[in-house]
């Protein structure tokens, strides 16, 4: 790679409108990563689910907040089945929605594997030529299949994995029901298809809640928000592809503001990345984070940007619904992106400059978690024992951006969020492409 003072040369217009174009697709905050050398880190959850192919009867939940790369996995599991040597495997990828039923489900999924009536083999859809003698396999199935009718089709077809994405868009109770029955008859027969289920930990409990004995057969994969260090490989990868460098104070303040969130990690990227490119760099600084942070807030999916308004706008001046939602945004979380009211004063103390306890704000908690502030906090647990988490995660580094920007995340409370994410380092250090 390039050492900094290389990449500092001048560029011609035409290599930097070619590096912008570049940027935008290794960068990619929109669309979950389908490319292997672009995909980061889960080393161990990707292991785990390729382990769950090889073991008959078993099949996987992969399951975790909202923006945490969850359909990028899934993505990277299916490119890496399908291009197994010596092994001959049926992978698809079905994307639930919202008025899906069992059967739409499964003829969404078994059109795209075609049967060769001849020799009875499987193949997908796309890959298979067009003659007369292969038809999908979704025409085996009646108008209103039952979980013994899924079974007896994917038995006959050999080896094959079946991906279905955004499980938690189904409606709570026929389908899931339907689904959990189809798993139980899979792994009873010990059929060769592995089902990989993919979605928030709601839809997980409700699909376990219909068949409590296929709780043995799978294998639950939380996805929690990626560390540093992967993060940060997010970032080296996509500067390998650019022929790109940046400074290692830059690194760590993109690791800083993503809070685990990979979206957010491409997002500051490409804008950063760009800002230096405007001055004809190679060289990515810490200012040229600072100065794309402006271009992610605006660049921020609208939902988000309309949720903030409704739940910090207020005619009143000395209302505390911005700083109250910024130190919710400070709060330490556990695996699955809850914090307690407590964990919320040490951050709001140090944001207001005097001292907070929980009385205070837990009105303002109450307000976010109801239709009076947008709902854009969830609530569970009981009296006294309430817990709370972003409902929309990807609001969360949203909300300590407009700190930032707005000034109202200095000093102290910066400091705790250094804390919170990077230990407290600061390392003048270059970190090269």
């Amino acid at each position: 790679m390039r050492e900094a003072g290389m990449a500092e040369y001048e560029l011609s217009d035409e290599s930097k409108m070619d590096l912008v174009v570049r940027v935008g697709e290794v960068f990619s905050p929109a669309a979950p990563i389908n490319r292997r050398d672009l995909f980061a880190g889960r080393l161990q959850q990707l292991t785990k689910v390729i382990d769950v192919t090889n073991t008959r009867g078993q099949h996987a939940v992969i399951f975790g907040e909202r923006g945490v790369g969850k359909t990028s996995l899934a993505n990277i599991v299916g490119d890496v089945l399908a291009s197994r040597p010596r092994k001959h495997i049926v992978v698809v990828k079905i994307n639930c929605s919202s008025d899906d039923s069992f059967a739409t489900l499964w003829k969404k999924a078994l059109r795209q594997i075609v049967v060769d009536e001849d020799s009875g083999r499987a193949t997908v859809a796309f890959r298979a030529t067009a003659v007369s003698d292969r038809k999908p396999a979704s025409e085996l199935l009646p108008a209103e299949p039952s979980p013994n009718d899924v079974r007896g089709i994917l038995e006959s077809l050999g080896e094959s994995v079946l991906i279905f994405d955004e499980f938690d868009r189904l409606t709570q109770g026929k389908p899931t029901a339907l689904f959990a029955d189809a798993i139980k008859e899979l792994s009873d027969g010990s059929v060769p298809a592995t089902i990989i289920i993919v979605g928030v930990a709601n839809s997980i409990d409700g699909l376990i809640k219909e068949h409590r004995s296929i709780e043995r057969a799978l294998c639950q994969v939380l996805m929690p928000r990626m560390t540093n260090d992967e993060l940060k490989e997010i970032v080296q990868k996509a500067l390998g592809q650019l022929e790109m460098t940046m400074e290692a104070e830059a690194e760590d303040l993109i690791v800083l503001l993503s809070q685990g969130l990979p979206h957010y990690t491409h997002l500051l990227g490409k804008a950063a990345c760009r800002a230096a490119l405007r001055g004809s760099r190679r060289h990515v600084s810490a200012h040229d984070v600072k100065s794309g942070i402006g271009t992610s807030l605006e660049d921020t999916q609208q939902s988000v940007q309309n949720a903030y308004q409704e739940a910090t706008v207020s005619p009143r001046k000395d209302t505390l619904f911005k700083e109250v939602l910024l130190a919710c945004a400070l709060a330490p979380v556990d695996d699955l992106g809850y914090f307690a009211s407590a964990d919320v004063r040490e951050p709001l103390s140090l944001i207001m400059g005097k001292r907070y306890d929980i009385p205070g704000f837990s009105q303002h908690l109450d307000k976010f978690s109801s239709e009076v502030r947008g709902n854009v906090l969830e609530k569970a647990g009981t009296q006294r024992r309430f817990r709370f988490r972003f409902r929309n995660p990807l609001l969360q580094p949203y909300v300590v951006m407009r700190g930032l920007a707005d000034g109202m995340l200095t000093g102290d409370g910066l400091a705790l969020l250094k804390k919170k994410f990077l230990g407290g380092r600061t390392r003048p250090r270059t970190r090269h492409g």
